[in-house]
C-alpha cells in the first residue's frame, strides 16, 4: 500500500440535551484501534449541562456551540471545524466500534492505490458500514417510490443511501454539498448521499464488517417527530426533481405521497388525522418552495462564529467559559 495517502479522521458528534449519552460516546473513542485525528462536539443544548461536562471532563476536545436550528445546521457547524481528510458523524447516543476506523482506513488505502494506478480520480469514495441497534444489524437500504427505505440493494447496484452513524465521507465532498438546513430531522443523510452520487459522481460502498453501535435515547424524540414525514416527502421530491432530473416523476410522487400521508393519518387517528396530514403537507411544500427559490438551504458549510469557540477553527478550539 502507498504511504503517500494516509486518511485522517475528524469525528463529529452533534448533541442536544443528552450529556450522559455523550459521555459514553466520547469514552468509546478512546478504545479505537486507529486514533482519530480530531474529535468535535457541536452542542445544540438548551441548558448548560453538556457545556459544563465538556469543560470539566473533556477540556482538550474541540467544542463548538451549535446554531440551534436543527440537526442539519448543527452538522454543518461541526463540519466547519473539521481538518481531517475524512469526516465521520455519530449521534450522541451512539458509540464508535473498536476496529471501525481501522477497517475504513484499510479500505480507503486500497481504493486509493487502485484508482491512482488506473489513472482515475481518487478520494471520491464514501464508505458506509453497519449500525448495531437493539441487537439488529442495520444496513443501507434502497428507497421505495414513496421514499421509505425498504429494499436491499442488488449486488453491484449503484448505491445512493448510507447509514449515517457508520459512514466515512471524504472532506472534499463538502466543498460541493452540505446538509440541507431546512431539515430539522430525518432523511438528511439520504438527501446528502443522493446528491453526492447523482450530482457530483461520488461512489458509495458498503463495508458490512465495519460496525458502530446505536442506543436510541428517548430524549428529543417528541421534538423531532413532527418533522420526519415532511422530511421524507421533501427529500424524495428533491431527489427525483433535482438530483435525478426527472420532474414528471417528482410531480407524480408528490401527489401520491400527499394522498398516502392523508390516508395513513386518517387510518391511525380518524378525523383528527386530517389536521396532522395537513401540517405535514404544508411543512413539506414549504421546504420544496424555499428550495426552488434557492432559500433555506446551504451550498457550503456554516462558519463557526467567535461567540462559540476561542482559538482557531482548525481543531485547536477550546470551550469558552461562561
Amino acid at each position: 500500500m502507498s504511504a503517500s495517502f494516509l486518511p485522517t479522521f475528524s469525528l463529529c458528534i452533534c448533541t442536544r440535551n443528552r450529556p450522559d449519552d455523550l459521555r459514553r460516546a466520547l469514552q468509546s473513542v478512546q478504545t479505537s484501534t486507529t486514533p482519530v485525528h480530531q474529535l468535535i462536539v457541536s452542542d445544540d443544548s438548551t441548558d448548560y449541562r453538556t457545556r459544563d461536562m465538556m469543560l470539566g471532563e473533556f477540556p482538550a476536545i474541540t467544542y463548538v456551540e451549535g446554531p440551534r436550528r436543527g440537526l442539519c445546521a448543527n452538522r454543518n457547524r461541526a463540519l466547519a471545524a473539521a481538518t481531517g481528510t475524512h469526516v465521520l458523524f455519530i449521534d450522541d447516543d451512539a458509540t464508535l466500534g473498536e476496529t471501525f476506523l481501522q477497517q475504513m482506513a484499510e479500505r480507503l488505502l486500497d481504493d486509493h492505490v487502485h484508482h491512482v494506478a488506473a489513472g482515475g480520480p481518487a478520494n471520491r469514495l464514501i464508505l458506509t458500514g453497519t449500525e448495531v441497534c437493539h441487537g439488529e444489524r442495520v444496513r443501507p437500504h434502497k428507497g421505495a417510490f414513496l421514499g421509505f427505505q425498504q429494499h436491499n440493494y442488488r449486488c453491484g447496484e449503484r448505491m445512493y443511501s448510507i447509514v449515517i452513524n457508520s459512514t466515512v465521507f471524504p472532506r472534499e465532498l463538502f466543498e460541493h454539498v452540505a446538509f440541507d438546513e431546512q431539515l430539522v430531522y430525518g432523511y438528511d443523510e439520504i438527501d446528502l448521499a443522493s446528491r453526492a452520487v447523482f450530482k457530483h459522481n461520488f461512489r458509495i460502498e458498503w463495508l458490512a464488517s465495519a460496525a458502530n453501535h446505536h442506543f436510541p435515547s428517548p430524549a428529543n424524540r417528541d421534538y423531532y417527530r413532527p418533522f420526519l414525514h415532511a422530511s421524507r416527502i421533501y427529500t424524495t421530491f428533491k431527489r427525483y426533481g433535482w438530483s435525478e432530473r426527472r420532474p414528471a416523476k417528482a410531480a407524480v410522487f408528490l401527489m401520491a405521497a400527499v394522498s398516502h400521508n392523508l390516508a395513513h393519518n386518517v387510518r391511525q387517528q380518524g378525523l383528527r388525522g386530517v389536521a396532522e396530514a395537513w401540517r405535514t403537507t404544508r411543512l413539506a411544500c414549504g421546504y420544496i418552495h424555499r428550495h426552488a427559490r434557492g432559500a433555506g438551504t446551504t451550498g457550503g458549510v456554516t462558519p463557526i462564529t467567535a461567540d462559540s469557540v476561542t482559538g482557531s477553527a482548525t481543531g485547536s478550539a477550546t470551550i469558552t467559559p461562561r
